[in-house]
């Protein structure tokens, strides 16, 4: 064939490929943000579908209102704490007009408390209370006297929680009497202990991907080839084995690569990891983010029998963002990675990030053309039109250089 029909043959499969490059580049989803039932901050677990969506890059992230406006937004990783209210039984309620409103708690399991959080209806009332404690409601033990308690108004709810502190106890019984000589009685609701547990690196299991085990009796490895629909963040694996009994096998991940060698594509494997399965740990094995479509472990088994493997778990840490909504709005989220970073003011705005917020969920994410609100944020170099611009100029300089490898050649062969 002559070399100058070859060299634009060449010309003409790379058009599809940066033309494709760009295609990619420019895909949008927008999902629904529902569950919202207060006014204030929500936290909204990015699931692994908006994480995969988003290329592991949250800055890709918008959140619009009804009217387009822009909702900011900060994002949450690692450690959260999340909020568990334990309800004790209010045994009974006793009003004396005018004078006093008595509400007994029971502490049946006779648990060690220096506090109660009381949930309460609405008010702007004031009261004055004591607290006292008893094990037969029949003989009462002053713990706290002629307090005052305020602030029974919170703004979007019907009720607020209150904590009241008091000495150290086990009494079964604990009364609070609120005093009704200048005002109406108050509405206590519910009571509890509430606490906070800290969760440590939450995890997503990932799930809807396959799994092909192979045993290499030349090289003695059990090779475990795991593909996804589409690239996913993996930040951890871990192992179900059946048998034998005791083993201890070094293991390792290596993901698919390429480079261009001698202007020629190679493609080859590269460890990600190793580790060491073992018969006395958990298996269990995290490591950082992994965004990819597949990965293959190797296990040397040396003259060992292959482990009997019966399920293999991959797993994502949670990723999180906060953002301030209004019960009754409605919101998107969009995805365009066109985008540059947000600059919010909320990051810097002294919110307690250790703080349990309510939650909101992501539903209904699906692929768009284009994105449906304005695009804010973007610098020039991020919009199609500087994309087209690039690819028309890479295409030119290709051609004219090809036009002149082509008319050398043709002198050459004159």
């Amino acid at each position: 064939m002559n070399p100058a029909n070859q060299m634009i043959k060449r010309i003409i499969k790379l058009l599809p490929v940066l033309i494709g490059s760009s295609v990619l580049h420019a895909q949008n989803y927008q999902g629904k943000i529902v569950n919202i039932k207060e006014n204030g901050l929500h936290q909204i677990v990015l699931s692994p579908d908006v994480i995969a969506a988003t290329h592991n890059n949250t800055d890709f992230i918008r959140i619009f209102d009804s009217k387009h406006n822009e909702a900011p937004y900060i994002v949450r990783n690692g450690n959260f704490k999340k909020s568990d209210f334990r309800q004790f039984p209010i045994s009974s309620r006793n009003i004396i007009p005018n004078v006093v409103t008595s509400v007994i708690i029971s502490n049946e399991n006779t648990i060690n408390l220096d506090n109660l959080t009381l949930k309460i209806a609405n008010t702007e009332i004031e009261k004055k209370y004591n607290i006292s404690g008893s094990n037969d409601q029949k003989e009462w033990f002053g713990l706290v006297d002629n307090q005052i308690i305020s602030g029974l108004n919170e703004p979007g709810k019907t009720s607020v929680e209150k904590n009241f502190s008091f000495p150290l106890n086990n009494y079964k019984f604990l009364k609070f009497d609120f005093l009704d000589k200048n005002s109406l009685p108050i509405n206590v609701l519910k009571a509890g202990l509430e606490y906070d547990n800290v969760v440590a690196n939450a995890k997503t299991a990932l799930q809807n991907f396959e799994q092909k085990i192979t045993t290499d009796k030349n090289s003695k490895q059990s090779i475990i080839t795991i593909t996804f629909p589409n690239e996913q963040v993996i930040n951890g694996i871990s192992f179900d084995i059946l048998s034998p009994s005791f083993y201890q096998r070094d293991a390792r991940i290596l993901i698919n690569k390429s480079r261009v060698y001698k202007r020629k594509t190679e493609n080859y494997r590269e460890e990600f990891v190793a580790f060491q399965i073992r018969s006395k740990s958990n298996n269990q094995f995290g490591f950082p983010d992994l965004f990819t479509k597949e990965l293959i472990i190797e296990i040397n088994n040396q003259d060992n029998p292959p482990l009997d493997i019966t399920k293999i778990n991959l797993f994502q840490f949670q990723k999180k963002i906060l953002a301030d909504l209004k019960a009754g709005e409605t919101y998107t989220l969009d995805i365009n990675p066109q985008l540059s970073a947000p600059r919010y003011d909320l990051v810097n705005s002294g919110i307690n990030l250790n703080q349990n917020y309510p939650d909101a969920t992501i539903t209904d994410l699906k692929e768009t053309n284009h994105s449906t609100h304005p695009e804010t944020g973007k610098a020039f170099w991020q919009t199609p039109f500087f994309v087209w611009a690039c690819i028309i100029i890479a295409i030119v300089i290709i051609g004219f250089f090809a036009m002149g490898l082509i008319k050398d050649m043709n002198k050459k062969a004159e």
